[in-house]
């Protein structure tokens, strides 16, 4: 999945939640579905070559409902159910990974 497809599908997303005045944490259905309909009008357009075509779907539609309405890169940590509350330690604001308990240091 290229970065200008998912940067280009998120942007239209935004656009939308502040066009609809949606709460993208309170209200996670709507912007799923605001999510479908980005990612409908695109396939649409790749359709006629006028864009790449989208070669993960649920993949591309994951990441951007996370980084609209979750937590962006850390949401697959906060989903996981092997790990519970304080299963996560990040420190500072570097551009380190977080460490979870199941993974080797």
């Amino acid at each position: 999945m290229g970065a200008e497809t998912t940067i280009a599908i998120e942007s239209q997303v935004r656009d939308q939640i502040r066009k609809r005045g949606v709460d993208p944490v309170r209200d996670v259905a709507a912007v799923r579905a605001l999510v479908d309909d980005a990612l409908a009008a695109w396939e649409e357009r790749a359709l006629v070559g006028a864009v790449a075509p989208v070669e993960d779907r649920a993949a591309l539609a994951k990441s951007v409902l996370d980084n609209v309405a979750g937590l962006g890169p850390l949401q697959q940590y906060l989903d996981d159910p092997e790990i519970e509350g304080n299963g996560m330690q990040l420190q500072g604001c570097d551009d380190a990974p977080p460490r979870c308990p199941r993974e080797p240091q």
